[in-house]
């Protein structure tokens, strides 16, 4: 039975520590030694949905259909953003993406000055979690955006509205 128990608890433990997002991980990581200079907002799978009826109930032109396809495609979304200290809490992203090469690969273009890189992460050919970094011209903002989903190439190149070119 203790035995049992501990190979459940294990298991469980394992799901938590491969459950978290790139942004869960980031303020895990930074949040204690950064305050209130950098903060969190998450949208839930539930708020997700709710969005998606209000958009699919309100919008019937075909023009305005796309962004209730994006957020179909979505299941939760993190902003993280910081108003202070961007530069050394983008280097910080960058390393923390580095450690997760592994799961993460470079989206789109090279950006040269590294400002407004696309990382995602794949579970076949279904991007399941998409996350940009996006420091200011001041370097002061840091701003990450994470989403979690199922989505796909037509996604990309949607939400991209062509400016990605496909990998």
């Amino acid at each position: 039975m203790k035995r049992g128990l501990c190979l459940l608890w294990i298991a469980f433990s394992f799901h938590v520590a491969w459950g978290q997002d790139f942004a869960a991980k980031f303020m895990e990581q930074c949040a204690a030694e950064q305050g209130e200079n950098l903060r969190c907002q998450t949208i839930s799978p539930k708020m997700m949905e709710k969005l998606v009826e209000v958009m699919a109930s309100e919008n019937k032109e075909k023009d305005e259909e796309i962004p209730a396809y994006l957020l179909s495609k979505l299941k939760s979304a993190r902003i993280v953003t910081s108003t202070g200290h961007g530069k050394k809490l983008f280097r910080k992203a960058e390393e923390l993406m580095e450690k997760n090469k592994n799961r993460f690969t470079p989206w789109g273009e090279e950006d040269p000055e590294r400002t407004n890189p696309v990382f995602v992460r794949k579970h076949g050919d279904t991007i399941c979690e998409l996350v940009m970094l996006s420091l200011t011209a001041d370097k002061k903002n840091f701003t990450i955006v994470n989403f979690t989903g199922e989505m796909d190439e037509e996604f990309m190149q949607t939400l991209s509205a062509g400016k990605i070119p496909r990998e």
